[in-house]
Parts: C-alpha cells; structure tokens; sequence
C-alpha cells in the first residue's frame, strides 16, 4: 500500500512541477511555493518508507542519521536552485526559511500520514496473518 501511494504523490508532485515550471507559474503565482514545498517533503518521507521497506540497511539506520539526511536533501535542493537561477536572489534569506520550513512541515505530515496508514495495515490485517 506504501508503495502505491509513493507512486501516486510522486508522480503528481512531478506532473505539477512540470505545468508550475513549463507555465511560470511559479514566478505568476509566489503562493505556489510553499504548497510545492509541503508535497515535496511529503513525497521525500513516502519514498523514504518505501524504500526502508525495501532495504535492511535502512531499517537498522536510527532515527538521527534519517533527519540528517533530510536536513541534508533539503539543504540541497536549496543549493540546486542557487545554482540553476544563477544566483542569490534579493528575497534569499527569507524564501529559503520559508522553503525550509515548508519542507520540514511536509516531512512531519508524510511521516504522520506513513505511519497511521502502517499502523491501520498492521492493525486490519487478517489474524492468520500476524506470524
């Protein structure tokens, strides 16, 4: 079910970015944004739960090391968009908050919204089912 849902948030997040890209609609729209930003981190944290599903090393990673290296993607994707738009921008400081704390606000949801929808698999799950 987890990965279902990643493939669905991921590739809506895509084909919004997309139309948001290939449209201006970043730069017609300044809200769009911040929403970007939440579905991105929300996408980020359903990848993540996929992947951890997937892999050993994954689920004996602890906790510190994922919020690291979220920290670190996110401070990435920053560094990306310097890089892209040649520049620092006059608004830099306080976009790049705002961004952050978007992103931070997506990562918290995608990881509420993982773990009630583990927890209602795990809990609706056939008694047989539970060895």
């Amino acid at each position: 079910m987890i990965y279902a849902v990643t493939i669905i948030f991921g590739v809506t997040f895509a084909v919004l970015h997309t139309l948001a890209e290939a449209f201006s609609l970043y730069w017609l729209y300044d809200w769009l944004d911040m929403p970007m930003h939440i579905l991105g981190g929300i996408v980020l944290m359903f990848m993540y739960a996929s992947l951890r599903q997937m892999s050993l090393f994954l689920k004996r990673l602890p906790v510190y090391a994922s919020g690291i290296g979220f920290a670190g993607a996110l401070i990435a994707w920053e560094i990306f968009g310097i890089l892209r738009y040649g520049g620092l921008k006059p608004d830099f400081w306080s976009d790049t908050l705002a961004d952050l704390v978007c992103g931070i606000t997506g990562i918290v949801t995608g990881y509420m919204l993982v773990r009630t929808m583990t927890e209602f698999m795990r809990l609706t799950r056939p008694k047989d089912e539970h060895r």
